[in-house]
């Protein structure tokens, strides 16, 4: 058995370096070294005093020379593989809920459209508490889709309390393929701006964009919301793009020691949204595919870059399968917009710690909350290819209009109130059996987002409700705090009443420097 593992291993080695041209590039004293890592597990495997977890010491060593070379270069295991799989593809296989855990209990945040939850009446607000007989109070977050999800076909038996029912309520839910969107908003902010709200580059991201923008017409400028993306499929980015661009225009170019130049354009055919005005807003999270859209953008000249400078991910990962349905994720090359630039910020090999820890130096250092921004070195400054402005790379998209945090409506206050749930929980409780009286009160959004406010009773009913969670009343933090803990509140109704857009509504309408500033420029 030892000897079959010994084998197992040497053929997952040669798998990797099956491709032809590959195997000529392997010199000799790196031939040696992959002998001498095979001669260890050989020695470990058939002369080690105790047993040994192979796969877990196989793993461990796979996943340490990775973190050696580049922040994101990985290995992943199987089980983590098809979840990520999942995302990237737009769908898997479930009962079709939104869901969050609140004290303990799953509640129902929101129903897919057209999907089996809605179709047998599940609802907004229901606590799942048992599932296939089991009581699920108590539960993890991350650990709910493991028995939420299933087969397409398979039946989950749930038993829910409804708020204002008396007894529990029973369902059976029969699974089925659910859509997963990159798309959480697409509204018209007047009757010239369109908005659109991406959180990630999956496979359906561009149908879904041309859809929204196809629902705007009319529309003269566009802001599109990159904040918070952290990337996704390289494919859909230059689709996405090519919305924008006009046709054939180069997007990104990849290259790499051991990978000859690629480039990627636009299609043939006219852009979507060619002619109008463009505002694409990034932040301190928008990374990778969102960074390529950004820059081609801003190289083109296209449009209007807002916010704040960008993650800095600008290397290429090739996912190579390991045969037992994990894989290993290797960095092959950098990515550099149509201008030349890489926009890769710099990282010691192996110092994962600190690459990370970027966010925290941005922060004392005034970059995201004092207008600080850092000095651009000479080595990094390029020309737009239209208008021939500076741009700069090696570290992030760089905005053309800044817009740092706002703090002044900071409290500690309203942090614990966010960090503790409470905000949620009180949005959740409000609609708890006023559902109808809520849609009878505003007949549409519209109504609500110009009716609706936290009323004194409300805002005393929140304090106490924080109190029970361990969060004391500041009455210098509440009013410090009042706008964001009111449009924070009003948004998170309006999903419950609605959908992820009217989130969005609100708390850009409300609450939102980033949005305004974009605003501002979509009417310059």
């Amino acid at each position: 058995m030892k000897r079959k593992i010994f084998g197992s291993a040497l053929a997952a080695a040669a798998l990797l370096l099956s491709d032809p041209a590959g195997a000529q590039r392997i010199a000799p004293e790196q031939a040696a070294q992959f002998r001498k890592i095979n001669q260890v597990m050989y020695l470990i495997a058939n002369g080690y005093v105790d047993s040994v977890d192979m796969p877990r010491l196989v793993e461990g060593a796979i996943t340490e020379m990775l973190g050696s070379l580049d922040p994101h270069s990985v290995y992943i295991g199987a089980e983590e593989l098809k979840e990520q799989e999942q995302d990237i593809e737009g769908n898997f296989e479930g009962i079709g809920i939104e869901f969050n855990v609140l004290r303990d209990t799953i509640v129902v945040v929101n129903t897919v459209p057209g999907g089996p939850s809605e179709q047998v009446g599940l609802m907004s607000g229901d606590r799942i508490v048992y599932v296939d007989g089991r009581l699920k109070t108590g539960v993890k977050l991350n650990d709910v889709p493991k028995f939420l999800r299933g087969p397409k076909g398979t039946r989950a038996d749930l038993r829910v309390v409804r708020p204002g029912v008396a007894d529990t309520l029973e369902f059976s839910i029969v699974r089925d393929k659910i859509p997963m969107y990159s798309l959480d908003a697409a509204y018209k902010v007047d009757k010239n701006i369109g908005y659109v709200k991406l959180n990630r580059f999956m496979a359906t991201t561009d149908d879904e964009l041309r859809r929204a923008l196809q629902g705007m017409e009319g529309v003269s400028s566009l802001i599109l919301d990159l904040r918070g993306n952290g990337g996704g499929l390289l494919d859909q980015s230059i689709r996405v793009a090519g919305n924008f661009l006009r046709p054939g225009s180069l997007v990104v170019y990849t290259e790499g020691l051991n990978m000859p130049r690629q480039e990627a354009h636009t299609s043939p055919a006219e852009p979507l949204f060619g002619d109008g005005k463009l505002v694409v807003l990034v932040d301190e999270s928008s990374a990778s595919a969102s960074e390529i859209v950004a820059g081609a953008v801003q190289d083109w000249d296209r449009g209007v870059v807002v916010g704040r400078r960008t993650f800095g991910k600008g290397l290429v990962q090739q996912q190579i399968p390991l045969g037992d349905g994990s894989a290993v994720r290797l960095t092959v090359a950098h990515y550099y917009t149509p201008s030349g630039r890489s926009i890769q910020r710099p990282y010691r090999q192996g110092d994962l710690k600190g690459y990370y820890s970027d966010w925290a130096a941005r922060y004392d250092s005034g970059e995201l909350t004092g207008g600080k921004m850092p000095a651009a070195d000479s080595s990094h400054v390029y020309k737009t290819l239209v208008e021939g402005r500076a741009v700069y790379g090696g570290g992030g998209i760089t905005p053309d209009v800044y817009v740092p945090i706002d703090t002044t409506g900071y409290s500690d206050y309203w942090s614990q109130l966010v960090r503790k749930g409470v905000l949620l929980e009180f949005a959740v409780t409000e609609l708890d059996g006023r559902r109808a009286e809520y849609k009878a009160k505003y007949k549409d959004f519209d109504a609500f987002a110009r009716d609706f406010s936290l009323t004194p009773e409300m805002t005393e009913r929140l304090a106490a409700l924080g109190r029970s969670r361990g969060v004391e009343y500041d009455g210098k933090g509440m009013e410090r705090s009042r706008r964001q803990i009111q449009a924070q509140v009003k948004a998170l109704i309006a999903q419950r009443l609605w959908d992820t857009t009217a989130y969005y509504r609100v708390i850009n309408a409300e609450s939102d420097p980033d949005f305004a500033a974009a605003v501002a420029q979509a009417r310059r």
